[in-house]
């Protein structure tokens, strides 16, 4: 046995709970090595010394005044851990807004919103003379229904010949 293992096992030899084998190895260890016998000398001399000490007995109250002072210190530390609680609770929520208004503001700078809107320019011109072109079916302009958007009814149009300008397109409405 090296004195590694001895001090790893020291306190189960003290207190008598190894077992026979290993208990035998300790102690042959002990009159082997003398600073293991001494170390074990001076904790086995302490231990009878803490044994050998008067039993103190506690006043009259004792137990009821320990308890209401443990309880009045446990009140204080949940009250102290309360408000500590809170204090960063708001402390994070202010930091947390603070960033994400810092983060909306710098955002929203990024963006370049154009100043005017333009189009460009719608050029209507007039149907070729001589072509026929044909109304629409009347089942394909009921089954377009209101309120839809008009893409629907852009796509119905691309699907049937449908006549949108008047043919003579020169002439304006007084």
């Amino acid at each position: 046995m090296d004195c590694r293992e001895f001090q790893e096992n020291h306190l189960a030899f003290v207190d008598d709970t190894l077992p026979g084998v290993e208990l035998v190895r300790m102690q042959m260890h002990i009159t082997e090595c003398e600073s293991c016998s001494r170390q074990d000398a001076t904790i086995r001399r302490s231990l009878m010394l803490f044994r050998n000490l008067p039993v103190i007995q506690p006043s009259a109250g004792f137990s009821e005044r320990l308890e209401k002072k443990l309880l009045d210190a446990r009140m204080a530390d949940a009250s102290v851990m309360h408000s500590g609680r809170a204090r960063k609770l708001a402390v994070t929520v202010a930091v947390t807004s603070v960033a994400m208004l810092g983060y909306i503001a710098v955002s929203l700078r990024q963006v370049d919103y154009p100043k005017d809107i333009t189009f460009p320019p719608v050029v209507a011109t007039a149907p070729q003379s001589g072509s026929s072109i044909t109304g629409p079916a009347p089942e394909m302009v009921v089954a377009v229904p209101a309120g839809l958007p008009i893409w629907t009814a852009a796509l119905y149009a691309e699907q049937t010949a449908v006549h949108f300008a008047s043919v003579d397109l020169t002439t304006t409405a007084r």
